[in-house]
């Protein structure tokens, strides 16, 4: 039987500030837990002062974890026996809305920070993935499958959603199906949504306006395999990754005149970033192997005076994402 899509979003987020518990998550527990690099405490500013989330496999399958700021401290947020993906922040820093796979396909799940429960926010038998929690805090735009067909392996091709958060859900923002994007970026004025395409000849980024429906190539990329890089771009700007000839570099793209400049230095595989706060540093996702079946958290300074590895022990630890207002 096929979800519901009209799901009370606010309901189901009142239901957990009031200790009502819907799913999955059963609070801290123990086993092996990521490890912080000292190090960067005192070279990578921004610890100091602003939590963070992150995905790692320290405890045997994905879950996600807090940085708190405050006690130089983490502690894991969820504990189901799926995987848990994909952390994207509240503008409060008191919710968070990530990927999982608790419900048997990949599903939307919000979760007060504190609080035990999580709920299913997208309920919908395809799978829907990859939730960007909009800069004005009124939407969730996330990629589905659920108006396409897919395999089960290989590429999930599908479309751009969007639910409302106080509200139900909105609807589909796209016409045309791509395969599956990466991270999906607002404009800071939550007009624009920015994604990559690849395959079909259409490899490159491109800009949504979600109030017309007009889709605009920003930037052709060839035969090279895009993606966007950070979901927190600032005003005028779009940061994206691809493939070169030394690896997978992180760029900003500025949206006046076309040009890109690079974000991670030297050599290595670089995936998806997080501005900090105050736009200073960067959390990135890099490649620890050339198999790439581990990625580390670094800290890379916005000027390239440093970089450091904040989370780099033996498991996988990636996309990080600042917490609004932790400081």
């Amino acid at each position: 039987m096929t979800k519901s899509p009209q799901i009370q979003v606010f309901g189901l987020i009142t239901a957990l500030f009031c200790g009502c518990a819907t799913s999955g998550d059963s609070g801290p527990q123990g086993g092996t837990m990521p490890t912080l690099n000292p190090a960067a405490l005192s070279i990578c500013e921004p610890l100091a002062t602003w939590d963070f989330a992150f995905t790692s496999t320290a405890d045997g399958d994905s879950d996600i974890y807090l940085y708190r700021a405050a006690s130089g401290s983490i502690e894991k947020i969820t504990d189901s026996e799926s995987p848990d993906h994909w952390a994207t922040w509240s503008q409060d820093g008191r919710m968070l809305a990530f990927q999982s796979l608790r419900d048997g396909n990949r599903e939307i799940y919000i979760k007060v920070l504190g609080s035990e429960a999580a709920v299913n926010a997208s309920q919908n038998d395809e799978q829907d993935l990859l939730p960007a929690w909009s800069p004005n805090d009124q939407y969730i735009v996330y990629f589905s499958s659920r108006d396409t067909t897919w395999s089960g392996t290989g590429p999930i091709g599908g479309h751009l959603y969007v639910m409302r958060v106080q509200g139900a859900f909105v609807g589909r923002l796209q016409t045309e199906p791509f395969f599956s994007t990466t991270a999906v970026a607002w404009s800071p004025d939550s007009r624009t949504l920015f994604y990559a395409r690849y395959a079909q000849g259409k490899q490159g980024i491109y800009a949504l306006d979600i109030q017309t429906g007009v889709e605009t190539a920003m930037l052709a990329l060839g035969n090279r395999s895009p993606g966007i890089a950070s979901a927190n771009p600032a005003s005028g700007t779009v940061d994206y990754f691809v493939e070169q000839e030394d690896g997978v570099a992180i760029y900003q793209l500025s949206l006046d005149n076309g040009t890109s400049r690079r974000l991670t230095p030297g050599n290595g595989k670089h995936y998806y970033a997080a501005w900090s706060p105050d736009r200073t540093a960067l959390l990135i996702t890099s490649a620890q192997d050339k198999a790439e079946s581990n990625f580390d958290i670094r800290c890379v300074a916005a000027d390239g005076s440093y970089d450091i590895a904040v989370i780099d022990d033996k498991s996988d630890a990636r996309s990080a994402a600042w917490r609004p207002g932790s400081h």
